[in-house]
């Protein structure tokens, strides 16, 4: 995939990476789509890869393909297609070393995962690397192609870093390729600055000078909070653009479709009490459909 500086893109969006995998930036990301929807936004979700596992309820009834981003689809309030998440690794089991791996919502194969939910594209053959590659910019191409497309929300997997450049798609090559400005979620009860320091300097350097700031979730202590801002505004240069609360899921939560809603609701209630919409100043660059 052809790194540039930045694509010409007639909408507007942002690329959200975690430090590692669980630490919630599908929970902020599915918060800020949610927002934007009830602003009238039209918006979308674009995941490079995916790696799903039985242990999530969400889209349990769904093939497996579209399970990757169907919270993140549901909150921007469209139906998840391939190109929403063009490769997909589906585990048997959670913590399985490998999986299904599905291209454009086709099944190629299988393909394993490295560390937590990774994929690593230099471990596959020649010719599945190069259908994942094409699938991931043809996916990209077809939310971006418009000049009056969707705000783009791109989610990394996993965490950023974990990976060499040229083995990541999902935090690394797409996110580069993509331009957008990037956001960094870190847990609070374990965020680490030193970690934080390393993260940047595993980051390519086009992709390093598109960070925009850090989010903690998960906070649960205010004063502890304060501190840890601090420090991680000093070790890593960046701003901590806002604080998200510790929010677990709703009550009764199955990943049905009515509680899935309610999850996406909640989600955005979380990221709204935390001040990162406004930061963000999202435009309605083109209204949601009624």
């Amino acid at each position: 995939m052809e790194r540039t500086e930045s694509i010409s893109f007639g909408g507007h969006g942002l690329t959200v990476l975690g430090m590692g995998a669980g630490v919630g930036k599908t929970g902020v990301s599915i918060g800020i789509l949610r927002t934007l929807l009830r602003r009238g936004t039209a918006c979308a979700p674009f995941k490079a890869v995916a790696v799903v596992a039985p242990d999530e309820p969400a889209g349990r009834s769904l093939p497996p393909w579209r399970r990757g981003v169907v919270q993140s689809c549901a909150a921007a309030g469209v139906v998840p297609e391939w190109w929403h998440n063009p490769v997909l690794v589906d585990l048997a089991t959670p913590g399985a070393p490998d999986g299904d791996l599905y291209v454009r919502g086709r099944l190629l194969g299988r393909a394993a995962v490295t560390g937590a939910d990774s994929l690593d594209l230099t471990s596959l053959p020649d010719r599945l690397r190069r259908l994942c590659q094409e699938a991931v910019e043809d996916g990209f191409q077809r939310l971006t192609a418009r000049r009056a497309g969707p705000w783009l929300l791109v989610e990394g997997a996993a965490g950023a870093g974990d990976l060499p450049a040229a083995a990541d798609l999902a935090n690394q090559l797409l996110p580069e390729r993509a331009g957008l400005p990037v956001l960094v979620v870190a847990d609070a009860r374990n965020a680490d600055p030193v970690a934080l320091t390393r993260l940047r300097d595993r980051l390519t350097p086009g992709l390093r000078r598109l960070l925009l700031g850090l989010v903690l979730n998960r906070v649960a202590d205010g004063p502890a909070a304060d501190a840890l801002t601090v420090r991680l505004a000093g070790a890593t240069g960046l701003p901590v653009l806002a604080r998200i609360a510790e929010t677990p899921a709703p009550t009764g939560y199955d990943g049905s479709p009515e509680r899935l809603d309610v999850m996406c609701d909640y989600r955005a209630d979380g990221v709204g009490a935390s001040g990162l919409t406004r930061l963000l100043d999202v435009p309605p660059l083109a209204k949601a459909p009624r």
